[in-house]
């Protein structure tokens, strides 16, 4: 299996290749120079490759082969990787790819191809019991109920990792395992209690709008901020003891008012008398 004669039409398509490197029969490395600022890579998996059917539904479609672009995340580049590393773990080769980074591999492709790979597992231990009920809000977030009657919401690794700011994130715990290894080592869960989730949860909703009045009453999880995570709110909304004196009295002095007080563009995090600190829709 020769690349040789679909490089004519492929460097048409992507440019002069300034490296190929058969990692695996039928699948090619390909780097291509960028006017000397970087290269571009990309995986060449030819029909007649042994793996070729693994990856028949991704990629880009050309006569005789399927090209992955690496800068494209939808791509399906990263299940070519997969196969290419599993298949060299297979062969006992030497100088195959560590198991930690094949974990870690796997972990962010599973968050791209679900449909591949599965969905993120729904952890059984937790930081406070056993998993009983589960909800899932998407892959990798699940609200659970333990056997110590406590409801956290969980969040994988490359799920907050990506998503999570620092503030919001410490207010979750590892398990006790994952801490002592190094939780971006170990790459786990990360578990919040109810009322310590509503910080992550508000981050989480920036790639997630459809949770809002499905999942989510975003009224409630604001004052469910103002509540369980008022520094936070205050650092969104610009800071000062000012905002925060400014926010507690309106939802004081007006909790018998019908109208909702409306957050404007700085005062980011409002607050709702009628609407409550139970910001959960699931039943």
């Amino acid at each position: 299996m020769k690349i040789d004669d679909y490089l004519p039409a492929l460097e048409e398509e992507i440019g002069p290749a300034a490296n190929i490197e058969e990692w695996v029969p039928g699948v090619f490395f390909i780097e291509v120079d960028q006017d000397g600022t970087f290269m571009k890579e990309y995986f060449v998996v030819l029909d007649e490759a042994p793996m070729a059917a693994k990856v028949r539904n991704y990629g880009q479609k050309m006569d005789g082969l399927r090209l992955f672009a690496q800068d494209d995340d939808t791509s399906g580049w990263r299940i070519v990787q997969y196969e290419v590393s599993k298949h060299s773990i297979s062969l006992g080769r030497k100088n195959h790819i560590p198991e930690e980074m094949f974990h870690d591999m796997s972990l962010h492709a599973m968050e791209l191809h679900p449909e591949y790979f599965g969905t993120f597992p729904v952890p059984y231990h937790t930081s406070s019991g056993f998993t009983l009920r589960h909800r899932t809000l998407d892959n990798g977030i699940y609200w659970l109920e333990t056997s110590r009657c406590k409801e956290l919401l969980a969040v994988c690794f490359p799920v907050w990792n990506a998503e999570l700011s620092p503030a919001s994130a410490q207010m979750g715990k590892p398990m006790v395992l994952d801490a002592a290894i190094g939780i971006e080592k170990a790459m786990g869960y990360i578990f919040f209690t109810k009322e310590n989730s509503c910080a992550a949860i508000y981050e989480l909703m920036a790639a997630r709008p459809e949770w809002d009045g499905t999942i989510i009453h975003r009224p409630a999880l604001m004052n469910a901020l103002w509540e369980y995570a008022p520094k936070y709110a205050m650092h969104l909304n610009g800071g000062t003891v000012q905002v925060l004196e400014d926010k507690l009295a309106r939802f004081l002095g007006k909790a018998g008012q019908e109208a909702i007080p409306q957050p404007d563009g700085k005062h980011v995090i409002g607050m709702f008398p009628d609407a409550g600190t139970d910001f959960l829709l699931l039943e």
